[in-house]
């Protein structure tokens, strides 16, 4: 061999040789260079008041990466979620469906008449309407409302009621706020829900002095809307409002409306089983189905388990599979969703359908994963609560876990994508960045939280936790964790 070809084999060798080393060294550099702004950027105004708590690994090799107060308790707010649906993806498996349910404590004659009444049995499904327009190509009333018609059932002489049994009553969410139980974020948690348990009313503009126009959703005749709101001048003060008279079904619009101006308003439902029984009984008359009775609602306790295995079932409306809902509560950070959720899962693995047999499954499931939960304490499954408190170190275990699951792929794609959709649509949208972050974000009066998964620049796969309390200056804390990220997916 030509002297050379040996030089140039020799040469080709020492540069194969060098180059893992000279990456690990500019990976180190690179890190280095990261835990420098990071500090610069901790000690910002607006930023320096927080109490920060981060952590970064690569789940590749469990290596720590960065790491600030990593087992110091931190509120998580929506971060919890992940929590929640991680668990529900493990113990209830992604293909699991919702099953909502017709029955009857009567019988069909051969006149088609229904003898007793129909019971609308809910269990936990929090899609039977739409109102992400996502979900579903029928409505979910309207296809139970045809099953029934082609069983042969003409009328129905008993009444409608809403079964929302399969959840208890009430709970502890001793952590929430009145104001969240008032807000359309705190909507009342039911195992019959529709429309996110919120009636939603929009006004629009017509001619001067008369009355505006006003919709609603979902449509119902559940409620009685009284419309005395007109129409102003385009300089016209807006006064317009929308109240619901307790205990009457009925939603007075009052006010002036410009002519310039929309409005929107909801209505938070006080008994959302017996709307989902009124918007069957609407769907059932479409079809030309009479029905001689009223609606009503049945809670846990008010029928024994004796009565009710004498009912019949008559048609069932089945979710789409489980992964689809877990998309709705990670990307849209749905809370009644997430609570929801959490209830089934005390229903199915517990036999109460509770927030506190939720949560004993939520534990059991994180025993079973091997994730140290001591300095964490779990209050709800949103994470509206106040009393919930998360460490960093125990959310990037948790996020570790599933990274290496068999359902990983499903579950990454659920959660919020930087610069593209969810709660993620407009933070880390430049275009290095954009699609590199797939996280859960989470917000509550001083706490902004961040959490998931970063694709960096040269390809590594990173967990991370950021948590920020007492962060008041919430734009500028905001920005510190967005750039947090970005020095990983840009320098790593």
């Amino acid at each position: 061999m030509p002297a050379r070809f040996r030089k140039l084999l020799s040469t080709l060798a020492l540069i194969a040789f060098l180059i893992p080393i000279l990456a690990v060294e500019g990976a180190a550099g690179s890190l280095q260079t990261i835990k420098t702004k990071v500090a610069k950027s901790l000690k910002r105004p607006g930023a320096r008041s927080a109490d920060w708590g981060i952590q970064v690994l690569d789940p590749s090799t469990s290596e720590v990466l960065l790491e600030v107060n990593p087992d110091k308790p931190f509120l998580p707010a929506s971060v919890l979620k992940v929590v929640t649906t991680s668990a529900a993806l493990e113990k209830l498996g992604s293909g699991f469906r919702f099953r909502t349910g017709v029955y009857t404590n009567g019988t069909i004659g051969p006149d088609g008449g229904v003898s007793g009444n129909i019971i609308l049995v809910g269990r936990g499904d929090p899609n039977l309407t739409d109102p992400y327009g996502e979900t579903f190509e029928k409505p979910a009333m309207q296809e139970l409302a045809e099953k029934l018609q082609s069983l042969g059932i003409k009328e129905i002489r008993g009444s409608i009621i809403g079964d929302e049994s399969y959840f208890d009553p009430g709970g502890n969410l001793k952590g929430w706020t009145a104001r969240d139980f008032r807000s359309v974020y705190g909507a009342p948690i039911t195992a019959l829900s529709i429309n996110n348990n919120v009636f939603w009313i929009e006004a629009r503009p017509t001619r001067r002095k008369q009355p505006v126009s006003v919709s609603a959703e979902p449509r119902t005749s559940y409620y009685r809307i009284q419309n005395k709101a007109v129409t102003g001048g385009t300089r016209s003060r807006k006064t317009i409002n929308v109240r619901l008279i307790r205990a009457s079904k009925t939603i007075v619009v009052s006010g002036v409306l410009p002519a310039n101006r929309t409005h929107g308003q909801f209505i938070v439902m006080e008994k959302p089983a017996e709307v989902a029984a009124t918007i069957l009984k609407d769907e059932l008359r479409k079809l030309g189905i009479a029905v001689g009775g009223e609606v009503g609602m049945l809670l846990s306790g008010d029928v024994s388990a004796e009565e009710r295995q004498g009912w019949s079932l008559l048609a069932e409306h089945q979710s789409p599979p489980l992964i689809r809902a877990l998309e709705i509560i990670n990307k849209r950070s749905q809370n009644l969703h997430a609570e929801m959720l959490l209830r089934t899962l005390g229903a199915e693995f517990k036999g109460q359908g509770t927030d506190e047999a939720g949560l004993q499954v939520v534990k059991e499931f994180l025993v079973e994963a091997g994730i140290d939960s001591d300095k964490i304490r779990l209050d709800d499954g949103c994470g509206l609560s106040r009393e919930n408190l998360l460490t960093p170190r125990f959310q990037t275990s948790l996020l570790e876990f599933v990274s290496k699951r068999p359902y990983f792929d499903l579950f990454f794609n659920t959660l919020a994508v930087s610069g593209t959709d969810g709660t993620m649509k407009n933070r880390l949208s430049a275009l290095e960045v954009r699609g590199s972050v797939h996280a859960k974000t989470g917000s509550l009066n001083g706490v902004t939280t961040l959490a998931g998964y970063m694709i960096t620049k040269s390809g590594r796969n990173l967990v991370f936790s950021i948590f920020a309390n007492r962060a008041y200056a919430e734009a500028r804390v905001k920005k510190t964790i967005d750039e947090i990220c970005s020095l990983f997916v840009s320098l790593y």
